[in-house]
């Protein structure tokens, strides 16, 4: 009996959690969530929507969900998003649908949010779950663009279209619980792995 009063004040595995991770396009979100994904037990992946086109790594169905301008706007229409932003001319959203049932399988949810996309889900929550938002980011603009050069999916012109919209991202951080650098990526998985494990031990009051 006391065993089950101690772990009821503590959220634990499949509590309702939901990781938001957010932060500058170059900054390796993918690679940590990845990462963090195989270390932890518990957390399942939301697969956000977008319009642009796939990368030539990308898995429609696994990185996102490649769908029309058409098909967006239906989803939009209908209600079916939790947030949807524009970026650089592209939508990108979060099905609802796939995160209650997440829920429903007790786990834990870990999303790649915009971070104009995160903004929104601080005004209007996201259903009745506990959302913990952390920024991920490079110690500096110099280290993001080399990463987005290395990376050789976009040109000179569209690299700095990333860049501003990074310098202005980055005055968002004061809205987040957790920054997490992303320099040397085992030490960023190590940490967003630390924000998860402190967050499912979090006293319930």
């Amino acid at each position: 009996m006391l065993n089950e009063t101690i772990l009821h004040h503590r959220r634990g595995i499949g509590s309702g959690l939901a990781f938001v991770v957010s932060g500058p396009s170059g900054a390796g979100k993918n690679s940590v969530i990845d990462r963090v994904m195989q270390d932890l037990p518990g957390l399942s992946y939301s697969v956000s929507y977008t319009t642009r086109p796939p990368r030539p790594h990308e898995v429609p169905g696994r990185d996102y969900h490649f769908i029309s301008h058409d098909e967006f706007e239906r989803l939009i229409t209908a209600g079916e998003l939790v947030e949807h932003v524009q970026y650089l001319g592209d939508y990108y959203g979060t099905g609802q649908a796939q995160i209650k049932e997440v829920f429903a399988h007790g786990e834990d949810v870990i999303l790649n949010i915009d971070v104009n996309g995160a903004k929104t889900l601080r005004e209007k929550g996201l259903l009745r779950f506990t959302v913990v938002y952390v920024f991920l980011a490079t110690s500096s603009l110099t280290v993001l663009a080399n990463r987005l050069r290395a990376r050789g999916t976009e040109n000179e012109q569209e690299i700095e279209a990333r860049l501003a919209v990074a310098t202005r991202e980055l005055a968002a951080i004061p809205m987040f619980d957790y920054l997490v650098i992303n320099d040397e990526l085992d030490q960023a998985v190590e940490e967003l792995a630390g924000i998860v494990t402190a967050e499912r031990a979090r006293i319930i009051p």
